[in-house]
This record gives structure tokens, sequence and C-alpha cells, in this order.
């Protein structure tokens, strides 16, 4: 709570501080964090001599840029190597990844960085009118994170912080047509939700009779990139704004669209992440190094999503705004030349088509399988037109359309629209 407490009054402070400002501090926290990581940990020490770094130095971004990339293998084979030797076992909190990358990386959280990931969720909300204690419902939940739990701790918990929770595991039209029902009754401030989900929500609100009432303020999407489709649908369904937040469970959050509107970059949470992109290519893989871990110390760690970054962002220089959040780094399909087509490309094939969802999944034969969630007034000339489509964008390549009543998830409950199991 006391850690809370301080990132709260930090971000409430440096709201008007200039971007250099903001650099400034940021190197200063950056040298305190690398030098602690060389102190308390044996993972850090054997890795920064082996790349001949001083942390005892002053070094600048350029310089850091130099420090080996944290991959989820190593952090997975580190172990307790990357634990800090001071931190309390009894004050730590284990956490995990969904798996969807794979394997779950297993993290350790102190109250340090406990207290600043949960102020900078309180910081982001409230100034886009969603202050704490709001009227707040969720439309989230997986098997790894049961909220459905009935128990007294969760029920007056729930009733504390004004929250409800709708489960979006096992989804259908009347069980969403249920959900819109009580939404429509409590009139909840704001609505978080997979972006999926909300998607699918939006769907089947449409046809209501009775337009909705809810939320008063505001949408935020998170756990999956937010397709266009999507935003449209939403937005014209409720005329809400849509903001799109950018977080995992290793990090936390890390980029938040402060203008809820498509095209609006994000505004990092620079003062708990340090975000920095791995290649001066404008869209890189996203390397985040935090700057309160207590418990475990992560420098330049692969999160495996790619971003667009500003066109002045260099590796080793912290980004304080994201252009666009692309998704994850393996999700593109390859051709038979070894060349690639982006996963971003897919949502703008299917945009004018009467498709719910959709999944294209390459296999390891370069083969590809187009999952289709029809909407009504699909018809076959929309399907021979999605076919000639893709086709002409995967040259060379077997393609065909399998039509489905739901996409499977991933294990975390995730929409991943593309997927291949080749890789590079």
């Amino acid at each position: 709570m006391r850690h809370a407490s301080d990132g709260r009054r930090f971000r409430s402070a440096a709201m008007e501080w200039s971007d250099g400002h903001k650099r400034d501090w940021i190197l200063v926290q950056l040298r305190a964090v690398v030098r602690r990581a060389y102190r308390e940990t044996s993972f850090y020490r054997a890795s920064l001599d082996a790349a001949g770094f001083d942390p005892a130095a002053d070094f600048t971004f350029a310089d850091f840029a130099r420090l080996p990339v944290l991959e989820r293998e190593a952090v997975q084979a580190a172990g307790r190597g990357l634990l800090s030797r001071t931190s309390v076992a009894e004050t730590l909190r284990r956490d995990a990844t969904g798996g969807s990358t794979g394997t779950p990386t297993e993290i350790w959280l102190g109250p340090e960085e406990l207290g600043w990931r949960e102020s900078g969720v309180t910081h982001f909300m409230e100034r886009i009118g969603v202050p704490a204690g709001s009227r707040t419902a969720y439309l989230w939940g997986h098997h790894l994170d049961p909220v459905a739990s009935d128990g007294f701790r969760e029920r007056l918990y729930s009733f504390i912080e004004n929250l409800r929770w709708f489960e979006c595991l096992r989804l259908s039209p009347p069980q969403l047509r249920l959900n819109h029902a009580e939404l429509q009754r409590w009139r909840p401030r704001c609505l978080v939700a997979y972006a999926s989900a909300l998607g699918a929500l939006a769907d089947v609100v449409q046809d209501e009779a009775n337009p909705p009432r809810y939320p008063v303020q505001c949408f935020v999407t998170g756990a999956e990139k937010l397709m266009p489709r999507h935003r449209e649908l939403i937005e014209r369904v409720y005329n809400r704004p849509v903001h799109e937040r950018y977080g995992s469970r290793d990090v936390g959050l890390m980029a938040f669209q402060v203008v809820g509107a498509r095209g609006a970059d994000f505004e990092v949470d620079w003062a708990n992440i340090f975000i920095e992109p791995e290649t001066s290519e404008r869209d890189s893989p996203i390397l985040v190094t935090k700057l309160h871990a207590d418990g475990m110390p992560m420098l330049r760690y692969r999160v495996g999503d790619v971003a667009r970054f500003p066109s002045d962002s260099r590796p080793g220089h912290p980004a304080l705004r994201l252009d666009e959040i692309l998704g994850r780094a393996a999700d593109r399909v390859w051709l038979a030349d070894g060349g690639w087509v982006d996963g971003i490309t897919f949502p703008h094939l299917f945009k004018d088509q009467p498709v719910r969802e959709f999944q294209v999944l390459q296999r390891l034969d370069l083969s590809v399988e187009v999952r289709l969630v029809r909407a009504g007034g699909f018809t076959a000339k929309n399907q021979q037109q999605i076919l000639e489509t893709i086709q002409a964008n995967l040259p060379g390549l077997p393609v065909q359309l399998e039509f489905m009543d739901i996409i499977p998830r991933t294990a975390a409950n995730k929409l991943r629209p593309v997927m291949s199991e080749r890789r590079p």
C-alpha cells in the first residue's frame, strides 16, 4: 500500500514534466536498477560481467543497449538465480504467464513492484474518468483466474471496490444476452473486457430492440489485440469511447490509450516500465526493463510482442509513446520463398465481409487454414471473395476455408487471429 501511494503521488506530480525531464529521471532510475540487479542476483552478476558492462559507471542509454536481451527461456532456466538475495520470501508473490506462447513463465513480484503496478492502473483509469470505487464491470476471466468464486473474501472485495465480474470463458448468444440484460440493470460506469468478448457482446446487442444504457463513461479492452472491426462495431452500437490498454501477466500494465479512438497512440507507463525497440525499424519487438522490480529484476526482457514505435526511437533509449500495438512477434504467415505476411494484414482483408471472427492457421507444411465464424448475410459470393483475397495475398500457398461456430481460444482464453506452426 505504501508503494502504491508513492506511485500515485509520483505520477500525479510528473504529469506536466517535459519528455526531456522524464528521460533524465528514467536514466537515473535505470542506473539504480542495473546496479541493484548486479549486486543482488547471481544471474545479472554473471551476465553483466560476461558482457564487460560496468554497472558502477554512469552509463548512457546507448551503453545500456549493449546488454544482452533477456529471453523467456533464460528466465525459466535461471530459476532462483534471478531472485533478489535481499527479498524476504514471505513478501514475494508468485505469478506466471498464461502460457499462450508455450510454457508458462514463472515470475516473482515484491511489494514495490506490486504497488507501482497497481498505482499505474489506477492512474490511467482516473485520467479517463473512472476513479477508484467507480461502478466497474469486468467481462473477463479464464481457468487460471477463477473470478466466478462465490467465497466471502471475493464477494467482500468486489463489494468494497464496486466491481462485478461476468465470465467470458464460456460464451454463447444466450449467455451474452443474459449479460446484456444484467448490465442494462446495473449500468456500470466502465466495462473492462477481453477485446474479442466485447466484440461478441456488441454483435448480439446490435440486434436488441432497446439501445444499451451502459457503460456510462467508456470501455477498456485488454488481454488481446482490439481488431478494427470490433472497435468500429462497439463504437457504433454503444456510442462510447473504447480505450485499449496493453500489458501482460509477467510485466503488468505497459501502455494505455488515453484518447479512446482508432489511431490514437499509447502512453507508456514510463514511471514503472522502460520500453525500447529491439531494432531500429519502426515495427520492432518490444523490450522491457522493470524500474521497480524488488523481487525479480528483468533487464531488456523480450515480451514477445511487436509495436509500431515513433520514428525517432532507438534500441536502448526509452519510448514514452507507442503508435500501435501490432501483436505477437510470431503472428505472421510464412511464404515459400522465405518471406512472410505480417499478421496485422489480415484484419483489413476481412473488415468488409460478414464475418464475426476469423483465425488464420498455418501448418508446418506452409498450408493455410482460414477458420471463419459467419455473420448474418454471409453468401457463397462472400466465401469466394474471401478465398480469392487470401490466395492473392499468400501466393503459392494451399488455402482452405473452414466454417466454425466457435474459434478455439488459447490456454489463457485469448483469441489468436493469426497463428503459424512454422518458426523463423
